[in-house]
């Protein structure tokens, strides 16, 4: 009997990340008072968040292996789920690419929903322990992904602006081709909810071309949102 959505666990979780996170916005802003240490701190979450990704992708791999050799290889280390995707992704791009990098203007939004959604709802704990390494990682990979967004958001590494809210959907078509290769090339049983809808109870308002929809427009909400924002500072 696994716990589910949820249990005592998941509820204690959600409680110490939400804390932890707000904790470290705040120190970043009163003891990163430089880009300098701005950048360090960014540098360092997404060095985080990619090791904790890469043990999630290891973990559920092996695990998918022992159940379905027959449909599972190593080859399936490679992202195929949306928020698998935006983890590598997002951590690889926070390490290497500069200030207000146009990659951003996909990644933080995606990982900022994907973790969000994923950590009030992750229903793998309806298939494994919390404690299970694939479960955990799950939650901490998901939840790095939060804090690195706001982080980015908060402290100015990256500001969202209406203009380049193409770049959104630009990304969202980029990984929905990473999916298609995966299916037909590879051989994958599923990849990027091309053909599931992200969660099985409501297979209309989850199916990939909604939420395409949707992140597309939060994305130039934000974007007019911070544009006001700027414009007001500015008068």
């Amino acid at each position: 009997m696994y716990p589910g959505v949820y249990c005592t666990e998941h509820i204690i979780y959600l409680a110490v990340s939400a804390a932890l996170i707000a904790a470290g916005l705040v120190l970043v802003r009163r003891f990163a008072g430089t880009e300098r240490k701005t950048k360090a701190a960014v540098r360092i979450s997404a060095a985080v968040l990619f090791c904790c990704i890469a043990v999630n992708r290891v973990s559920v791999t092996a695990g998918q292996i022992a159940e379905a050799p027959e449909l599972y290889s190593w080859l399936n280390l490679l992202p195929y789920t949306f928020c698998g995707f935006a983890s590598l992704f997002f951590s690889v791009a926070a390490l290497i690419r500069p200030k207000d990098n146009p990659v951003y203007h996909f990644i933080v939004l995606t990982g900022l929903l994907g973790g969000t959604a994923t950590l009030f709802y992750p229903d793998f704990l309806y298939k494994q322990t919390f404690w299970d390494v694939r479960s955990f990682s799950g939650l901490l990979h998901h939840t790095l992904m939060i804090w690195l967004a706001l982080l980015l958001l908060s402290s100015g590494f990256f500001r969202p602006a209406f203009r380049k809210s193409w770049i959104m959907p630009a990304g969202f078509c980029a990984m929905m081709t990473l999916g298609v290769f995966e299916l037909d090339a590879l051989g994958f049983p599923e990849a990027m909810n091309i053909f599931v809808p992200l969660v099985g109870g409501a297979p209309v308002l989850t199916s990939w071309y909604v939420i395409l929809a949707a992140a597309t427009a939060a994305a130039a909400l934000l974007g007019l949102i911070f544009d006001a924002a700027g414009r007001k500072l500015r008068a």
